[in-house]
Protein backbone atom coordinates (compact mmCIF):
# COMPACT_ATOMS: atom_id res chain seq x y z
CA UNK A 1 0.00 0.00 0.00
CA UNK A 2 1.31 3.44 -0.94
CA UNK A 3 2.06 6.02 1.75
CA UNK A 4 -0.88 8.22 0.76
CA UNK A 5 -3.27 5.28 0.86
CA UNK A 6 -1.99 4.19 4.27
CA UNK A 7 -2.33 7.68 5.75
CA UNK A 8 -5.82 8.05 4.28
CA UNK A 9 -6.84 4.71 5.75
CA UNK A 10 -5.45 5.60 9.20
CA UNK A 11 -7.21 8.99 9.22
CA UNK A 12 -10.46 7.38 8.12
CA UNK A 13 -10.25 4.74 10.86
CA UNK A 14 -9.98 7.47 13.51
CA UNK A 15 -13.08 9.14 12.03
CA UNK A 16 -13.32 12.58 13.72
CA UNK A 17 -10.31 12.10 16.02
CA UNK A 18 -7.05 13.93 15.39
CA UNK A 19 -4.02 11.80 14.51
CA UNK A 20 -0.59 13.17 15.25
CA UNK A 21 2.04 13.49 12.55
CA UNK A 22 4.46 11.61 14.82
CA UNK A 23 2.07 8.66 15.10
CA UNK A 24 1.58 8.55 11.32
CA UNK A 25 5.34 8.71 10.76
CA UNK A 26 6.00 5.86 13.20
CA UNK A 27 3.25 3.59 11.82
CA UNK A 28 4.31 4.22 8.22
CA UNK A 29 8.04 4.09 9.10
CA UNK A 30 8.77 7.39 7.37
CA UNK A 31 9.78 10.89 8.41
CA UNK A 32 7.26 13.51 9.53
CA UNK A 33 8.25 15.53 6.49
CA UNK A 34 7.21 12.61 4.28
CA UNK A 35 3.87 12.54 6.09
CA UNK A 36 3.43 16.27 5.53
CA UNK A 37 4.15 15.89 1.81
CA UNK A 38 1.72 12.98 1.50
CA UNK A 39 -1.02 14.94 3.29
CA UNK A 40 -0.50 17.93 1.00
CA UNK A 41 -0.69 15.65 -2.01
CA UNK A 42 -3.99 14.23 -0.75
CA UNK A 43 -5.33 17.75 -0.28
CA UNK A 44 -4.51 18.57 -3.90
CA UNK A 45 -6.56 15.52 -4.90
CA UNK A 46 -9.54 17.01 -3.09
CA UNK A 47 -9.42 15.37 0.35
CA UNK A 48 -10.35 17.73 3.17
CA UNK A 49 -7.61 17.10 5.73
CA UNK A 50 -7.29 19.65 8.49
CA UNK A 51 -4.24 20.22 10.68
CA UNK A 52 -4.26 21.70 14.17
CA UNK A 53 -1.06 22.45 16.08
CA UNK A 54 -0.33 20.01 18.91
CA UNK A 55 -3.24 17.80 17.80
CA UNK A 56 -2.39 16.53 14.33
CA UNK A 57 -4.51 15.75 11.30
CA UNK A 58 -8.21 14.94 10.88
CA UNK A 59 -10.07 13.89 7.74
CA UNK A 60 -13.49 15.26 6.84
CA UNK A 61 -14.59 12.16 4.93
CA UNK A 62 -18.19 13.31 4.60
CA UNK A 63 -17.20 15.61 1.77
CA UNK A 64 -15.76 13.01 -0.62
CA UNK A 65 -16.98 10.04 -2.64
CA UNK A 66 -13.81 8.42 -3.97
CA UNK A 67 -12.28 5.04 -4.50
CA UNK A 68 -9.74 5.52 -1.73
CA UNK A 69 -12.39 6.22 0.91
CA UNK A 70 -14.54 3.33 -0.31
CA UNK A 71 -11.48 1.06 -0.04
CA UNK A 72 -10.91 2.22 3.52
CA UNK A 73 -14.29 0.67 4.47
CA UNK A 74 -13.81 -2.46 2.36
CA UNK A 75 -12.94 -5.79 3.98
CA UNK A 76 -13.09 -8.07 0.93
CA UNK A 77 -10.09 -8.37 -1.42
CA UNK A 78 -11.70 -6.62 -4.39
CA UNK A 79 -9.79 -3.80 -6.09
CA UNK A 80 -11.71 -0.55 -6.53
CA UNK A 81 -11.31 1.51 -9.68
CA UNK A 82 -13.14 4.80 -9.33
CA UNK A 83 -14.13 6.75 -12.45
CA UNK A 84 -16.13 9.94 -11.72
CA UNK A 85 -18.30 9.78 -14.86
CA UNK A 86 -18.86 6.87 -17.25
CA UNK A 87 -21.36 5.85 -19.88
CA UNK A 88 -22.00 2.70 -17.86
CA UNK A 89 -19.89 0.87 -15.30
CA UNK A 90 -21.00 -2.37 -16.94
CA UNK A 91 -19.49 -1.19 -20.23
CA UNK A 92 -16.09 -0.66 -18.59
CA UNK A 93 -16.19 -3.97 -16.73
CA UNK A 94 -17.21 -5.88 -19.87
CA UNK A 95 -14.26 -4.41 -21.75
CA UNK A 96 -11.94 -5.46 -18.93
CA UNK A 97 -13.41 -8.97 -19.04
CA UNK A 98 -12.75 -9.23 -22.78
CA UNK A 99 -9.13 -8.24 -22.14
CA UNK A 100 -8.73 -11.10 -19.69
CA UNK A 101 -8.71 -9.22 -16.37
CA UNK A 102 -9.46 -11.33 -13.32
CA UNK A 103 -12.54 -11.18 -11.13
CA UNK A 104 -11.01 -9.02 -8.43
CA UNK A 105 -12.00 -5.60 -9.77
CA UNK A 106 -14.97 -3.30 -9.14
CA UNK A 107 -15.68 -0.25 -11.27
CA UNK A 108 -17.34 2.52 -9.23
CA UNK A 109 -18.73 5.79 -10.54
CA UNK A 110 -20.43 8.93 -9.29
CA UNK A 111 -22.48 9.34 -12.48
CA UNK A 112 -23.54 7.31 -15.51
CA UNK A 113 -24.54 9.03 -18.73
CA UNK A 114 -25.97 5.86 -20.27
CA UNK A 115 -26.85 3.63 -17.35
CA UNK A 116 -29.15 0.76 -18.31
CA UNK A 117 -31.35 -1.89 -16.83
CA UNK A 118 -33.08 -4.99 -18.12
CA UNK A 119 -34.41 -5.03 -21.68
CA UNK A 120 -32.36 -1.97 -22.56
CA UNK A 121 -34.26 0.36 -20.24
CA UNK A 122 -32.43 3.49 -19.11
CA UNK A 123 -31.28 3.70 -15.50
CA UNK A 124 -31.23 7.29 -14.27
CA UNK A 125 -27.80 7.83 -12.69
CA UNK A 126 -27.35 11.50 -11.66
CA UNK A 127 -24.15 12.73 -10.06
CA UNK A 128 -23.80 13.20 -6.30
CA UNK A 129 -26.87 11.15 -5.46
CA UNK A 130 -26.31 7.41 -5.79
CA UNK A 131 -23.61 4.82 -6.15
CA UNK A 132 -23.14 2.92 -9.39
CA UNK A 133 -20.74 0.00 -9.60
CA UNK A 134 -20.00 -3.19 -11.54
CA UNK A 135 -18.18 -6.29 -10.36
CA UNK A 136 -16.26 -8.46 -12.84
CA UNK A 137 -16.94 -12.14 -12.21
CA UNK A 138 -15.63 -15.44 -13.60
CA UNK A 139 -17.96 -17.86 -11.82
CA UNK A 140 -17.27 -21.08 -13.79
CA UNK A 141 -20.93 -22.04 -13.63
CA UNK A 142 -23.64 -23.09 -16.08
CA UNK A 143 -25.74 -20.26 -17.43
CA UNK A 144 -28.86 -21.91 -15.96
CA UNK A 145 -27.56 -20.92 -12.52
CA UNK A 146 -26.85 -17.30 -13.47
CA UNK A 147 -30.02 -16.21 -11.67
CA UNK A 148 -28.18 -16.84 -8.41
CA UNK A 149 -25.71 -14.01 -9.13
CA UNK A 150 -28.50 -11.45 -9.45
CA UNK A 151 -30.48 -12.73 -6.49
CA UNK A 152 -27.40 -12.89 -4.26
CA UNK A 153 -26.66 -9.27 -5.17
CA UNK A 154 -30.22 -8.21 -4.35
CA UNK A 155 -29.96 -9.91 -0.96
CA UNK A 156 -26.60 -8.19 -0.38
CA UNK A 157 -28.08 -4.74 -1.04
CA UNK A 158 -30.99 -5.22 1.38
CA UNK A 159 -28.73 -6.75 4.03
CA UNK A 160 -26.15 -3.96 3.74
CA UNK A 161 -28.73 -1.21 4.20
CA UNK A 162 -30.27 -3.09 7.12
CA UNK A 163 -26.93 -3.67 8.88
CA UNK A 164 -25.71 -0.10 8.42
CA UNK A 165 -28.87 1.92 9.01
CA UNK A 166 -31.56 -0.51 10.22
CA UNK A 167 -33.66 0.30 7.15
CA UNK A 168 -35.91 -2.48 5.88
CA UNK A 169 -36.05 -2.71 2.10
CA UNK A 170 -37.79 -5.25 -0.12
CA UNK A 171 -36.86 -7.17 -3.26
CA UNK A 172 -39.17 -7.04 -6.26
CA UNK A 173 -38.36 -10.24 -8.09
CA UNK A 174 -36.00 -10.58 -9.61
CA UNK A 175 -33.62 -7.63 -9.44
CA UNK A 176 -35.15 -4.43 -8.03
CA UNK A 177 -34.97 -3.10 -4.47
CA UNK A 178 -37.92 -1.15 -3.10
CA UNK A 179 -38.29 1.15 -0.11
CA UNK A 180 -41.56 2.76 0.92
CA UNK A 181 -43.14 1.41 -2.24
CA UNK A 182 -40.61 2.94 -4.62
CA UNK A 183 -37.63 1.54 -6.50
CA UNK A 184 -34.28 2.57 -5.03
CA UNK A 185 -31.97 0.06 -6.70
CA UNK A 186 -31.64 -1.82 -9.95
CA UNK A 187 -29.36 -4.75 -10.71
CA UNK A 188 -28.22 -5.93 -14.13
CA UNK A 189 -26.12 -9.05 -14.74
CA UNK A 190 -24.61 -9.47 -18.20
CA UNK A 191 -22.58 -12.50 -19.26
CA UNK A 192 -20.62 -14.13 -22.06
CA UNK A 193 -21.38 -17.83 -22.43
CA UNK A 194 -19.54 -20.68 -24.13
CA UNK A 195 -22.25 -21.96 -26.47
CA UNK A 196 -20.93 -25.53 -26.54
CA UNK A 197 -20.65 -26.10 -22.81
CA UNK A 198 -23.15 -23.53 -21.56
CA UNK A 199 -20.51 -22.39 -19.04
CA UNK A 200 -20.22 -18.68 -18.28
CA UNK A 201 -16.88 -17.33 -19.49
CA UNK A 202 -17.36 -14.13 -17.53
CA UNK A 203 -20.15 -12.07 -16.06
CA UNK A 204 -20.53 -8.46 -15.02
CA UNK A 205 -22.78 -7.60 -12.11
CA UNK A 206 -24.01 -4.01 -12.24
CA UNK A 207 -25.67 -2.36 -9.23
CA UNK A 208 -27.15 1.13 -9.11
CA UNK A 209 -28.47 2.45 -5.79
CA UNK A 210 -30.36 5.70 -5.30
CA UNK A 211 -28.79 6.57 -1.95
CA UNK A 212 -30.09 10.15 -1.82
CA UNK A 213 -32.75 12.02 -3.72
CA UNK A 214 -31.12 13.87 -6.65
CA UNK A 215 -30.55 17.61 -6.54
CA UNK A 216 -33.09 17.96 -9.32
CA UNK A 217 -36.38 16.07 -9.22
CA UNK A 218 -36.66 12.71 -10.93
CA UNK A 219 -37.70 12.86 -14.57
CA UNK A 220 -41.48 12.82 -15.06
CA UNK A 221 -41.27 9.36 -16.65
CA UNK A 222 -39.99 7.79 -13.43
CA UNK A 223 -41.10 10.28 -10.78
CA UNK A 224 -43.91 8.04 -9.55
CA UNK A 225 -41.80 4.91 -9.23
CA UNK A 226 -38.27 6.09 -8.33
CA UNK A 227 -37.25 6.70 -4.74
CA UNK A 228 -34.15 6.90 -2.57
CA UNK A 229 -32.92 5.47 0.71
CA UNK A 230 -32.41 8.96 2.18
CA UNK A 231 -33.83 12.45 1.73
CA UNK A 232 -31.64 15.06 0.04
CA UNK A 233 -31.23 17.11 3.22
CA UNK A 234 -29.43 14.14 4.80
CA UNK A 235 -26.76 14.10 2.10
CA UNK A 236 -23.46 12.72 3.32
CA UNK A 237 -20.85 11.12 1.07
CA UNK A 238 -19.74 8.91 3.92
CA UNK A 239 -23.06 7.08 3.62
CA UNK A 240 -22.52 6.50 -0.09
CA UNK A 241 -19.03 5.13 0.57
CA UNK A 242 -20.21 2.89 3.41
CA UNK A 243 -23.08 1.43 1.41
CA UNK A 244 -20.87 0.73 -1.59
CA UNK A 245 -18.28 -1.11 0.50
CA UNK A 246 -20.80 -3.02 2.59
CA UNK A 247 -22.75 -4.29 -0.43
CA UNK A 248 -19.51 -5.45 -2.06
CA UNK A 249 -18.36 -7.18 1.14
CA UNK A 250 -21.65 -9.02 1.70
CA UNK A 251 -21.90 -10.05 -1.93
CA UNK A 252 -18.32 -11.35 -1.78
CA UNK A 253 -19.26 -13.69 1.08
CA UNK A 254 -22.35 -14.90 -0.79
CA UNK A 255 -20.41 -15.34 -4.03
CA UNK A 256 -17.63 -17.43 -2.44
CA UNK A 257 -20.21 -20.13 -1.72
CA UNK A 258 -22.81 -19.33 -4.35
CA UNK A 259 -23.88 -22.94 -4.83
CA UNK A 260 -24.72 -23.16 -1.11
CA UNK A 261 -27.17 -20.27 -1.56
CA UNK A 262 -26.51 -18.75 1.85
CA UNK A 263 -28.38 -15.66 0.64
CA UNK A 264 -31.63 -17.54 0.00
CA UNK A 265 -33.37 -16.93 3.35
CA UNK A 266 -32.68 -13.22 3.12
CA UNK A 267 -33.94 -13.12 -0.45
CA UNK A 268 -37.14 -14.98 0.44
CA UNK A 269 -37.89 -12.99 3.59
CA UNK A 270 -37.61 -9.66 1.78
CA UNK A 271 -39.83 -10.54 -1.16
CA UNK A 272 -41.92 -7.53 -2.21
CA UNK A 273 -44.37 -9.56 -4.31
CA UNK A 274 -45.20 -12.48 -2.00
CA UNK A 275 -48.92 -12.54 -1.20
CA UNK A 276 -49.79 -10.02 -3.92
CA UNK A 277 -51.71 -10.08 -7.16
CA UNK A 278 -49.55 -9.43 -10.21
CA UNK A 279 -49.57 -9.41 -13.98
CA UNK A 280 -47.15 -11.73 -15.71
CA UNK A 281 -45.92 -11.04 -19.23
CA UNK A 282 -44.51 -14.19 -20.77
CA UNK A 283 -43.90 -14.84 -24.46
CA UNK A 284 -45.90 -11.74 -25.30
CA UNK A 285 -48.93 -12.91 -23.32
CA UNK A 286 -50.12 -11.05 -20.21
CA UNK A 287 -51.86 -13.02 -17.48
CA UNK A 288 -53.02 -12.30 -13.95
CA UNK A 289 -51.58 -14.33 -11.11
CA UNK A 290 -51.15 -14.56 -7.35
CA UNK A 291 -47.63 -14.80 -5.92
CA UNK A 292 -47.15 -17.62 -3.43
CA UNK A 293 -43.48 -16.82 -2.77
CA UNK A 294 -39.94 -17.64 -3.84
CA UNK A 295 -38.88 -21.26 -4.29
CA UNK A 296 -35.50 -22.79 -3.41
CA UNK A 297 -34.12 -21.99 -6.87
CA UNK A 298 -35.03 -18.30 -6.57
CA UNK A 299 -37.94 -18.71 -8.97
CA UNK A 300 -41.20 -16.85 -8.46
CA UNK A 301 -43.98 -19.24 -7.47
CA UNK A 302 -47.33 -18.09 -8.85
CA UNK A 303 -50.88 -19.34 -9.33
CA UNK A 304 -52.55 -18.13 -12.51
CA UNK A 305 -56.26 -17.29 -12.71
CA UNK A 306 -56.94 -20.64 -14.37
CA UNK A 307 -55.50 -22.43 -11.33
CA UNK A 308 -52.24 -23.50 -12.96
CA UNK A 309 -49.20 -23.14 -10.71
CA UNK A 310 -45.78 -22.32 -12.10
CA UNK A 311 -42.29 -21.42 -10.92
CA UNK A 312 -41.06 -18.56 -13.08
CA UNK A 313 -37.37 -18.10 -13.81
CA UNK A 314 -37.54 -15.25 -16.31
CA UNK A 315 -40.39 -12.94 -17.29
CA UNK A 316 -41.83 -9.49 -16.65
CA UNK A 317 -43.89 -9.22 -13.46
CA UNK A 318 -45.73 -6.15 -12.13
CA UNK A 319 -48.18 -5.45 -9.37
CA UNK A 320 -51.81 -5.50 -10.46
CA UNK A 321 -53.50 -2.10 -10.21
Amino acid sequence: MKLKETILSLLNEKNTEFVSGQYLAEVCNVSRNAVWKAVNSLRKEGYNIYAVQNKGYVLDNSSMFTGEIIKSYLKSPYKIEYIPTVTSTNDIAMEYAKKGLQEDIVIVSNCQTAGRGRKGRKFYSPENAGTYFSILLRPNMHFSESLYITTAAAAAVTEAIKQLYNIDTEIKWVNDIYYNGKKICGILTEAHIDMESGIIDYAVLGIGINVFEPEESYHKDIKNIAGAAFCRNMFDNKIRCEITAKVIDIFYEYYKNLSNMTFLNTYKSRSFLTGRNVTVEKNGIIQKAFVKGIDDKCRLSVVFENGIEENLSSCEVNLSL
